[in-house]
């Protein structure tokens, strides 16, 4: 009797699951490899993920989700809607994991490592180790471009503080402006995700622009973002760290076999 208690229990929840899921309102970043829009629908490794954690949804849980994508125009009207969005919101905006933003917004576990690499123009000096004297021989008269609220603010913020003083920071929406005005500009650096560099290479290979490998950032890891309190925090912790554990499915390595080259996967596919 007891145990006949407890399934009508489980089963009660996982309907009130199913009906306040009914819809999952997806906020994206239209961001190369990662959330594009394609053909009526969004593709890319973020968009990928989420559309397995819906069939896992209904595979496991019998919650049947429709999947409304929104873009966005930057990190930080995305972000700043996700934090006054309902429960149903989920963010896909390539959003570093780490303590400060885990006070406003839920994070899903990792689906992916990441290295911020620092980014000059091809024509730049090259930084041969992290002293003062060398970094501001290479960077000391650049003008840093970043986005507001981003990691890669917090890094040339931190640049600035132990490294360059003087160091003056323009702000843009996107990463791709970044590494534009880096391509345009021999005057200007910045951070962007790896992926992204690999990108914009990828697809600009008359672009000079050079990696400055001593001051890369490879300790950050990728995370969904969600309103406190969201319904799905619980349901992306199984699906990502359970049993099932998405992040070793073969599934998996093949959403970032589709979009990356097999240098760029080795160095951003969770362990």
């Amino acid at each position: 009797m007891k145990k006949a208690f407890i399934l009508f229990l489980l089963t009660v929840s996982l309907g009130v699951y199913s009906q306040k899921l009914d819809t999952l309102n997806i906020y994206y970043l239209n961001n190369s490899s990662f959330a594009f829009p394609d053909n009526g629908t969004v593709s890319g490794i973020e968009a990928d993920i989420i559309k397995e954690y819906a069939a896992w949804l209904k595979a496991k849980k019998n919650i049947s989700v429709y999947l409304n994508f929104k873009s966005f125009d930057g990190f930080e009207a995305l972000y700043n809607a996700v934090k006054k969005g309902d429960k149903k919101v989920i963010g896909m905006s390539t959003a570093a994991i780490n303590p400060e933003r885990e006070k406003e917004v839920d994070f899903s576990p990792p689906y992916m490592k990441n290295v911020s690499v620092c980014i000059t123009n091809g024509t730049a000096g090259t930084i041969r180790d992290k002293s003062s004297a060398e970094v501001n021989r290479v960077l000391g008269k650049l003008t840093a471009v970043s986005i507001p609220n981003s990691t890669f603010n917090t890094y040339l913020t931190n640049l600035k503080k132990t490294l360059i003083p003087g160091l003056k920071i323009t702000n843009v929406t996107r990463v791709s402006e970044i590494l534009e005005s880096i391509a345009s500009n021999p005057g200007t650096f910045g951070y962007v995700d790896v992926v992204e560099y690999w990108y914009y290479l990828k697809n600009n290979p008359n672009k000079y622009l050079k990696m400055q490998k001593e001051l890369n950032m490879n300790n950050e890891r990728f995370g969904f973002i969600m309103p406190k309190g969201n319904l799905n925090k619980d349901l992306l912790g199984e699906f990502f760290e359970s049993g099932f554990g998405f992040t070793t499915t073969k599934t998996y390595h093949q959403i970032l076999e589709k979009y990356l080259s097999y240098e760029v996967l080795q160095t951003v596919e969770v362990d």
